[in-house]
């Protein structure tokens, strides 16, 4: 009798911790360079809500919105260092974390986003095992949409882009490659730094998706934009694998599929988006360039010089060949 009174007692006990478990409250901080008020943060209070919702309020989104906390490189020094969960970074920042995963914005390699969303779906569980080797939970990919080249020269060709004078990400080595493979030596700045150098005559060329232009005003410090993609501008919520691990299996679930649905959602509006932003800036009057198939052939040699030149650097001559191979396998099925 007596055993059989342990074991009731036992049981209990275990239940009484898994109920106090799914009880305990969870915030996840993330930090984003994404402003209040934009398409990214509407989506992104839209999915703690839902969250909140599906985990009766015991799990919760803190944003920290706008870089309040810093770039992409700063916010995962303050991860580390236990001040953040998480944060929505941008492909520079997922650089940082796993190398490799910048191979997704090779320039002028990818030419519509059904070729972007072959190449990372078939990609994506290897990066996600990658991003999890270094220590962080990746919630969801997203992008910002295409980025375009934006001058106040005509460029329609790679002799016209040799003679700007273009910005470069200071912090941005994929970006200072491409860069270097056209022979260029650009300047270096922060993005804060990039309207006043237009204004100055610094730089005269920057790249930059149309909707991230129109909000930060800097289409008005232009005249023409390069109709032909660069890259695709990546982004991905990742969040403390540790911290993740610690919340019950039943708050991983919704956290992890209402993430990817969320941002799958917020993909699909920031290419729509994107579009609309190429029509608004010729309305103001910034001049379209559509390179001749000549001069786009030469881009895309460009793209393959700066692409080869970062083997070794950021990833391996065999993930860029997959890349590559995935890339003449969705042209042969969808000519």
């Amino acid at each position: 009798m007596l055993k059989r009174i342990l074991a009731v007692a036992a049981c209990l006990a275990i239940g009484l911790v898994s109920v106090a478990a799914l009880a305990e409250d969870f915030e996840i901080t993330l930090a984003t360079v994404a402003p209040e008020g934009s398409l990214w943060m509407k989506e992104m209070h839209k999915l703690d809500e839902k969250i909140r919702e599906k985990t009766d309020g015991h799990v919760r989104l803190k944003f920290y919105a706008g870089g309040v906390a810093g770039d992409d490189k700063t916010v995962l020094e303050k991860i580390k260092g236990g001040q953040f969960v998480g944060a929505g970074l941008t492909g520079v920042g997922l650089g940082e974390i796993v190398p490799d995963f910048r191979v997704m914005e090779i320039p002028f390699h990818f030419r519509s986003y059904a070729e972007v969303d072959y190449v990372l779906k078939k990609l994506s569980k290897w990066f996600k095992q990658k991003f999890e080797e270094k220590g962080y939970k990746v919630l969801g990919w997203t992008d910002q949409g295409f980025v375009y080249v934006m001058s106040k020269k005509k460029i329609g060709s790679v002799a016209d882009m040799k003679a700007a004078k273009p910005w470069v990400w200071d912090v941005d080595p994929l970006a200072h490659a491409a860069f270097a493979a056209f022979g260029i030596n650009p300047i270096p700045l922060s993005i804060e730094n990039v309207a006043t150098s237009l204004d100055s005559g610094m730089i005269d060329t920057i790249y930059i998706s149309p909707e991230a232009a129109i909000a930060l005003q800097w289409y008005r410090k232009v005249q023409y934009i390069v109709n032909i993609p660069i890259v695709d501008g990546a982004g991905a919520i990742v969040m403390s694998k540790a911290y993740f691990d610690k919340m019950p299996k039943e708050y991983q679930v919704v956290v992890e599929t209402l993430s990817a649905s969320y941002l799958q959602n917020l993909t699909s509006k920031n290419r729509k988006s994107n579009e609309e932003a190429m029509k608004t800036l010729a309305g103001k009057g910034i001049a379209s360039i559509q390179p001749t198939a000549a001069d786009l052939a030469k881009f895309e040699e460009v793209g393959v010089k700066a692409a080869d030149n970062l083997v070794g650097k950021l990833y391996s001559k065999k993930l860029l060949d997959k890349v590559r191979s995935l890339l003449d396998e969705y042209r042969k099925n969808h000519k």
